[in-house]
């Protein structure tokens, strides 16, 4: 583990583009020029590339941001003007002939997810072991996990690394750190923090003992118990004998009171239900007589509930109820004559044979005569039309001849039709137009003919028609139209009404009066029809629980069953459950006290466990406290000479104390032995020179890797200070190397030239100087 720095690369990180720094084999090396110019920045890419983060910006980035904010647009230690490329540091460490190279990478298009950006997250700068100085092989194979660190620097490390290792610019921040703050900060060093972690897991398991064995849940039950298992012992009865089961209830649940296990675990108030469904149960079967009044009572109101529809309609119907088919064929025969009627009134003109055949009512032979009339008038028919049709075609042309002849021989005496010679053209017309009268004439005789002959078919008909409106006349009288639209509209229903009319009248009800429209009428016949049935009840003369049907049918599925049950087996029942009550009463028993024992034996066993937890968590304590003072009486003389030596014009006495307060504070002390923190009364620059001393001393202590950084001391140190330190680290830390910072060249050369002359080598990097090499170097 005796790995010290030789080189250095840094690239896209922070104020530095690319800087290379060469340390070589020295002992001291400074890193020299003003503030600005990168010297914490070389201390922070040494610090994050070994812990894999950096301290100081985590603990300001949790002390001054918002937490609850994920997302930055820019990143701190990445340097993008560099031309967005990738941000790598590498340090080649030597050990004798061995060489190791370190590197952290991330690749430039990491940053553009802003997540990434957060100051307080370091996931994304990757740890890689490089093949060599001058490789950029950023790849899987080379790539290593986090506890690569510790494999290589020894267990815990990372943590230790700012109190053994790295002393920020400034104080260190374990001086302000509360007393009893300080020796936790610190158990890594005293190597106590795995019997810190056993007393802690000692503490948590009494805690939870503590609150097992005080858990309220647990107490209740235990409670409970307890008052349940007195008050069974209470209750259990002396031994009352062996009785048969015997299944009472016929319902399709079965009631737990007559299944044959009744008490699957005991419970009173299910006892109770029990023995109060039997107490009603044997109470209903002394009073078999009212209930079947009161079942038949109940019967009768549910016969006039359901039937009210078909009472109304007896009601309205009464004694014509049986009419409809009556009332069908009568109304079938009217529609019948009313559609004989209908023929007739369309006139002989057109009436055709089937039609004449359909008439009802036709004398001996008149059928015949009648149907040989009809085609006589057919015959005319056609040949009237067809006569109308050539009178007036025969006009129309002796219109159009004389028209056009009369164009073109105007005085002719000719005729146009025979050629005839009539002397003169008028006496030529003349005879034309009586020619035409002759024919039409002939013509006009057919329809004549057709007009007599509907004058005789007409008389014949109207014999008919007289008979058809007698025999309407006749069946008109006995059809009533209201009541037949009624019995239509009831059609369905009808089988059902004459039942119930048929059980009336069994009954002794007349239905002696007829259909009726009128609603008062009918509401009347109502009220009658019902106190008809009504008056079928008998007289209730014993009074009955409200609910006796509901216990019934609880038990029984038809009233006749219950009607056989007798008094006896309701008792039997009832002793059966007591027997059935006292043998689950016994087993409830035994349950609870099994329970109550576990619950006690839990409850001792958890206090004995709890002593036994508390007395081990004594012992390591008291083990670690002192432990812890023995490992504080280790350093407190090294500490003693280191602050001595740095704080050298002291008021209150050379050299400083620590004190333990038997392993649990780590106080400093002067030598007066004040109760007060030394650093209470000291100036700042005595404060950093005891924050030094005691670096030092757990550095010289501790320490296994031989690597100290100290960023700028004499920020808050004088000459007289800064000479004691250069010769403590001169004398005291030869073995290690040591790197520090400094803005003043005089004390870096005068630090250089006391380690020259103890045969010491040394080295000075400028970083203002090199910052300038760089930048020529990119121009």
């Amino acid at each position: 583990m005796n790995w010290q720095i030789s080189k250095i690369e840094i690239s896209s990180f922070k104020a530095f583009k690319k800087i290379n720094l060469d340390f070589g084999d020295s002992s001291l090396l400074t890193l020299d020029g003003p503030n600005g110019f990168g010297k914490t920045s070389v201390f922070d890419a040494i610090e994050l590339l070994l812990t894999g983060s950096i301290k100081r910006i985590r603990q300001l980035f949790n002390t001054l941001m918002m937490g609850n904010r994920t997302n930055y647009e820019d990143n701190l230690l990445w340097n993008k003007r560099s031309g967005k490329k990738d941000l790598a540091i590498k340090i080649e460490f030597f050990n004798g002939d061995r060489k190791l190279i370190l590197a952290r990478h991330t690749a430039a298009a990491e940053f553009e997810e802003q997540a990434n950006n957060r100051a307080d997250q370091f996931n994304h700068l990757i740890l890689y072991e490089l093949p060599d100085f001058e490789s950029n092989n950023y790849i899987t194979e080379n790539l290593r996990d986090e506890s690569f660190i510790e494999e290589l620097f020894g267990k815990n490390f990372k943590e230790n690394f700012p109190y053994l290792n790295y002393l920020e610019q400034g104080q260190n921040q374990l001086l302000h750190t509360r007393v009893d703050k300080r020796k936790e900060a610190l158990n890594n060093l005293f190597n106590i923090r795995d019997v810190k972690a056993e007393t802690d897991n000692c503490r948590a398991i009494a805690t939870r003992l503590t609150k097992f064995i005080g858990d309220p849940k647990r107490a209740t039950d235990l409670s409970r118990l307890k008052t349940e298992a007195d008050s069974l012992k209470g209750m259990i009865q002396a031994d009352l004998g062996g009785i048969e089961y015997r299944k009472t209830s016929t319902a399709v649940l079965q009631p737990g009171w007559d299944k044959e296990l009744p008490f699957p675990t005991y419970a009173a108030e299910i006892h109770a239900e029990y023995v109060e469904n039997l107490r009603r149960l044997e109470e209903l079967v002394t009073l078999k007589n009212a209930i079947q009044i009161k079942d038949k009572n109940e019967g009768i109101e549910k016969y006039i509930e359901i039937n009210t529809d078909f009472v109304k309609s007896l009601a309205r119907f009464g004694s014509d109820l049986e009419k409809l088919n009556g009332l069908d064929v009568t109304k079938n025969e009217l529609n019948e004559l009313n559609k004989s009627v209908g023929i007739i009134k369309r006139g002989v003109i057109v009436i055709k044979a089937d039609e004449a055949k359909s008439l009802p009512g036709w004398g001996q032979e008149r059928l015949a005569w009648f149907l040989e009339q009809i085609v006589i008038r057919d015959a005319l028919q056609e040949k009237s039309n067809s006569n109308a049709n050539a009178a007036v075609e025969l006009n129309h042309l002796k219109a159009e001849l004389l028209a056009e002849h009369a164009k073109v021989y105007a005085d002719d005496q000719h005729c146009p039709l025979c050629g005839a010679d009539w002397q003169t053209h008028d006496t030529m017309l003349q005879k034309i137009e009586f020619r035409s009268k002759q024919i039409n004439d002939a013509l006009s005789a057919d329809s004549l003919n057709l007009i007599n002959l509907t004058g005789v078919m007409t008389a014949e008909l109207a014999t008919i028609e007289a008979q058809i409106q007698a025999r309407v006349a006749q069946l008109s009288v006995g059809y009533n139209i209201a009541l037949h639209d009624a019995l239509l509209l009831d059609k369905a229903r009808l089988p059902a009404i004459t039942k119930l009319a048929a059980r009336l009248q069994a009954l002794g009800v007349q239905l002696n009066y007829p259909f009726s429209e009128n609603e008062a009428v009918v509401d009347t016949r109502v009220q009658q029809l019902t106190a008809s049935i009504r008056s079928q009840k008998t007289a209730e003369t014993e009074p009955l629980p409200g609910d006796w049907r509901t216990v019934i049918t609880a038990a029984f599925k038809e009233l006749q069953e219950f009607y056989i049950v007798e008094p006896q087996a309701l008792k039997d029942k009832g002793l059966y459950i007591a027997v059935k009550a006292n043998e689950a009463k016994s087993n409830r028993l035994k349950l609870c006290v099994d329970e109550l024992q576990v619950i006690q034996r839990e409850n001792e066993a958890a206090r004995i466990a709890k002593d036994k937890v508390n007395t081990l968590k004594t012992t390591l304590e008291k083990t670690e406290r002192s432990y812890s003072e023995q490992t504080i009486a280790e350093i407190e003389l090294i500490f003693h000479i280191y602050s001595g030596r740095l704080i050298q014009n002291y008021q209150r006495g050379l050299g400083l104390f620590i004190e333990s307060k038997d392993g649990k504070e780590l106080r400093f002390l002067t030598a007066e032995k004040s109760e007060h923190d030394a650093i209470l009364s000291m100036s700042s620059g005595q404060v950093s020179a005891l924050s030094l001393g005691f670096f030092l001393a757990l550095n010289r202590v501790y320490s296994s890797v031989p690597l100290i950084l100290i960023d700028d001391p004499s920020q808050s140190l004088d000459e007289v200070n800064i000479a004691s330190l250069t010769d403590l680290l001169r004398c005291e830390f030869s073995n290690r190397q040591l790197i520090v910072s400094s803005h003043e060249d005089d004390i870096s050369a005068y630090m250089r030239y006391r380690f020259t002359k103890a045969g010491l080598s040394t080295r000075s990097l400028n970083m203002q100087r090199l910052a300038k090499d760089a930048l020529v170097a990119a121009i």
